[in-house]
């Protein structure tokens, strides 16, 4: 099997989402002209991320932001048999706990803010994790969506088949548990470096401390049920206990442990 989707499978993938872009059929075709339309826009390396958020948001109905969000997202949860993108830990059953997360970060290449294949769905961590962090060398004035043969020096989480390139495996006992994840390829490997060694050190420390991890999943059960910025003490919290942990972990040494590659 390729380590990337064909040609083939993402014209096929295209092709379903502009018959599921809303998911209320008589809304289908003016959410497509108008996510074109914004997407004209985003050529002009124009940042239409918020335009699309904002859009209708205080209706119920019809066309609306959040709601051309919720079909998009549930489109994209079902491609990634509802895991995070990077992490592959379960999502929720929260909006708020699934963002769309943008690859190519929008902050450096607004002109792909709103590109079908530039958005896939995370978890709060994984999210929070790369933020801005921009893993890609694609010029920032490339207007060109890169294709899934340039995507060589790091994981895209819409063209890679997470298989090919990353494995996982996790481990459960009465008292604790271990999760560990191995890269398979250059760009399984960079991921693993980047993002998933912290993921899993922090799974494995609050796992090991009953106490902690009761703590730290009430804090974010609570927050996730929120929309980012409106708990912004509670964030800043949050922010501040995962930096804590970071500084624990590097000074203990352990972030070579979960991982392998």
């Amino acid at each position: 099997m390729s380590a990337t989707l064909t040609d083939v499978e993402q014209q096929a993938q295209c092709n379903a989402y502009l018959l599921r872009a809303h998911d209320v059929d008589s809304h289908i075709k003016d959410t497509v002209t108008f996510l074109r339309t914004l997407n004209r826009y985003s050529y002009l390396k124009a940042d239409v991320w918020k335009e699309l958020s904002t859009h209708n948001e205080a209706k119920a109905s019809g066309v609306t932001g959040p709601l051309i969000k919720q079909a998009f997202r549930k489109f994209v949860i079902e491609l990634q048999g509802n895991r995070c993108c990077y992490c592959r830990r379960w999502l929720l059953n929260i909006a708020h706990a699934k963002p769309i997360e943008h690859i190519l970060p929008k902050v450096h290449y607004p002109q792909f803010s709103l590109h079908f294949w530039n958005l896939a769905v995370a978890c709060f961590d994984c999210n929070q994790l790369k933020q801005t962090s921009n893993w890609s060398t694609v010029a920032l004035s490339q207007l060109d969506y890169p294709t899934a043969a340039m995507c060589t020096d790091f994981y895209h989480a819409r063209f890679h088949r997470y298989a090919e390139h990353v494995s996982y495996e996790r481990r459960e006992s009465n008292h604790a548990s271990n999760v560990t994840y191995t890269g398979h390829t250059s760009q399984g490997k960079h991921l693993c470096r980047e993002m998933l060694y912290i993921i899993a050190a922090r799974e494995n420390l609050y796992s090991n401390n009953p106490t902690l991890a009761e703590a730290v999943i009430g804090i974010q059960q609570f927050q996730d049920r929120h929309q980012s910025g409106e708990l912004p003490h509670l964030e800043a919290f949050r922010n501040g206990l995962n930096a804590s942990l970071q500084l624990q972990l590097d000074k203990s040494g352990v972030d070579a442990a979960p991982l392998k590659n």
